[in-house]
């Protein structure tokens, strides 16, 4: 007997071995495998050759191979969509820093940390559809009370249309949303932050360390995993949030806040074109994994470096 065939053997022993000692594993396993292959990998494959289809609204689709993707790469509204949702998602560092920083306030309290932390998270305890309408009403230019007092006071001179104009459209947009979502990051950062041995900053403190050192090289190298999940999770949400967004500008000016969720859904829904938008979808979903992965990658590489 050739050393290929024994080895052979070798391997499907120890296969039938560790099928035998955990067969009831795979069994509790099997139905979530089921879950995801019928109700996500089978409609995720066919979402994705449905981008290569010309499909009208209740009609039947028509493969028409790279057609969509090149009429998306060479409309101009498409880059200006992409820019949008570049910005719009850059933003989750924002956030971020935000969330750290109360965080770090939260901390240094003495009295009262259930109740800052309670007033913290008002805003994530609202639903986004119901912040959404608040903050458009807020900021209507010519009956919401910002702009009025704002107005009144002589604070400004006249109102400001902010939906006319897509730099202001789009600050509008990405206020609400950091306003609506900071706590999840905050939540996660504290309660992270607070199962830090008191013990390291002693020691740094006996070293002499700032509060910046201790920081970079005690308080950041801690909470590296805690960013991390937070940061993936709302760079995904931010990628595909469109609620807040067709509230407060439906998109426009034009398609200067048309970030891609939106666009997939103007194309979907206004326009019948499902080809179209099962495209953007695809471009989405790549556009959402090289972000978590770049920013992964970039910040596991600042984390060894500020603990060097």
């Amino acid at each position: 007997m050739s050393t290929q065939n024994i080895l052979s053997g070798e391997r499907t022993a120890r296969y039938r071995e560790t099928l035998s000692e955990n067969w009831f594993s795979y069994l509790l396993i099997l139905p979530v495998l089921v879950f995801l292959v019928l109700l996500m990998w089978i409609p995720f494959v066919q979402g994705i050759y449905m981008s290569f289809n010309n499909w009208p609204f209740g009609g039947e689709p028509t493969w028409v191979g790279l057609a969509n993707y090149e009429f998306l790469f060479g409309w101009e509204p498409f880059y200006t969509s992409l820019k949008a949702t570049l910005l719009f998602t850059l933003t989750t560092l924002f956030q971020l820093v935000v969330a750290i920083a109360a965080a770090l306030a939260v901390r240094e309290l003495r009295r009262g940390k259930s109740f800052v932390t309670g007033m913290f998270l008002i805003s994530y305890t609202v639903p986004p559809l119901v912040t959404g309408t608040i903050w458009a009403y807020l900021l209507e230019p010519d009956l919401g009370p910002i702009f009025g007092y704002l107005t009144k006071w002589n604070v400004l001179e006249e109102t400001i249309y902010w939906g006319s104009h897509g730099d202001t459209a789009l600050g509008v947009v990405v206020f609400v949303t950091t306003w609506t979502f900071w706590p999840f990051m905050f939540l996660i950062i504290s309660a992270n932050l607070e199962s830090i041995p008191e013990e390291m900053y002693e020691s740094a403190r006996m070293y002499g360390a700032n509060r910046v050192q201790t920081f970079l090289r005690v308080t950041l190298p801690q909470l590296k995993s805690a960013i991390l999940v937070a940061v993936s999770i709302r760079l995904i949400w931010n990628m595909t949030k469109i609620s807040q967004v067709l509230q407060l500008t439906n998109g426009g000016p034009g398609y200067e806040t048309s970030v891609l969720a939106v666009l997939l859904y103007r194309f979907a829904y206004g326009q019948g074109r499902m080809g179209v938008s099962y495209a953007v979808g695809v471009i989405l979903l790549l556009l959402t994994i090289g972000f978590v992965f770049v920013f992964i990658r970039e910040f596991e590489r600042a984390s060894e470096e500020a603990g060097a």
